[in-house]
């Protein structure tokens, strides 16, 4: 039997607020003091893996008795890339730096998704309490007449092989951010149209805050959390949430106010629904070099709090835009030690 289902939403931060000081946190500076590698961590192209050759994106990573664990997404060929079937891919690290592919990828394939023709934007959560994987994606189903873009689900007791619910659990979304809270209390933050009656893409620019008391039913708050202003003016996208003792933490993606290059922004939040937006800077930019693998968008951040230091894992676009499809075939990582 699952426990009732209590939601409390707080009221929405559309403007801008006053800066916070940013004292000892290097989180609250604008840009934030990410160090960035100069290569990529996984690249379509350096894999030796075909089906990932082509497209590689959207890393979700979790750290578990001590093995850095990726989940991200890959194509191969034209036609894959340009026609949405993408399938996921996984991958173990020892440091979060140097990573090997998992022989048997891709572990999770489009065609044998039962409602959709693709995944997009995985969101892996390791459950301590239960010792299970559960993982939160976005169904894609693309054709000629329309595109729609469902929250999935699936469960794994290892993180290889996974058990999907048979049919998309919310109508809506993209890029999934989830917490759980307690046992019958899950938070999840993502990008959802505000009506089935508006357009397919405006789910690009509003963020909603849902809540779920078993990560399958989930309902939403009736105002977006994030929509554009300032800086970010076209679209706010890709979140993701890190939960603090002292606040939470978004980040997201938007395009600058020259449309050409793609940037993530942050805000922070006292109780993950109230947010002093930053909309006056960006967090973390595009490199903006165009010899640099991340010189025109950086998008999808995963950021994770280690005892020493946060680490921000990232999709990447070169200047080869026109030449490949308009696609992310890099996964970025960065770094920013932790006050002692």
């Amino acid at each position: 039997m699952v426990a009732p289902l209590l939601l409390v939403f707080c009221g929405a931060q559309h403007e801008e607020s006053p800066l916070p000081d940013s004292g000892d946190n290097p989180l609250e500076l604008r840009p934030q003091p990410w160090q960035r590698r100069a290569s990529p961590v996984l690249s379509a192209d350096t894999t030796q893996q075909s089906w990932s050759s082509k497209m590689l994106y959207s890393p979700t990573v979790v750290h578990v008795d001590g093995v850095f664990k990726m989940w991200y997404v890959g194509s191969e060929g034209d036609y894959a890339a340009e026609h949405g079937v993408l399938n996921i891919g996984y991958a173990e690290s020892e440091d979060g730096i140097q990573w090997r592919e998992y022989a048997g990828n891709p572990i999770l394939l489009a065609k044998d998704l039962p409602f959709a023709t693709d995944y997009q934007t995985p969101f892996v959560l390791f459950d301590e309490e239960e010792r299970v994987y559960k993982m939160w994606f976005i169904s894609m189903y693309l054709d000629d007449q329309r595109m729609d873009q469902m929250l999935g689900y699936a469960t794994s007791s290892d993180g290889i092989d996974w058990s999907i619910h048979p049919q998309p659990i919310y109508w809506s979304g993209r890029s999934p951010s989830v917490i759980k809270e307690g046992p019958d209390r899950y938070r999840m933050w993502m990008n959802s149209r505000p009506s089935p009656e508006t357009d397919d893409m405006d789910l690009y620019g509003y963020i909603y805050e849902f809540a779920s008391s078993d990560g399958i039913e989930w309902e939403r708050g009736g105002e977006p959390m994030i929509v554009p202003s300032g800086k970010a003016h076209e679209g706010v996208i890709y979140p993701y949430v890190l939960k603090e003792e002292d606040a939470f933490r978004i980040w997201y993606g938007a395009y600058d106010e020259s449309d050409t290059r793609f940037h993530l922004f942050s805000a922070t939040s006292k109780n993950g629904s109230d947010w002093m937006l930053r909309h006056d800077g960006e967090a973390f930019s595009a490199h903006g070099d165009p010899r640099s693998f991340d010189a025109k968008y950086v998008s999808t951040p995963w950021v994770l709090s280690l005892e020493d230091r946060y680490l921000l894992y990232y999709s990447a676009r070169d200047y080869r835009t026109v030449e490949t499809g308009n696609i992310y075939q890099h996964i970025g990582l960065a770094e920013i030690p932790k006050p002692e």
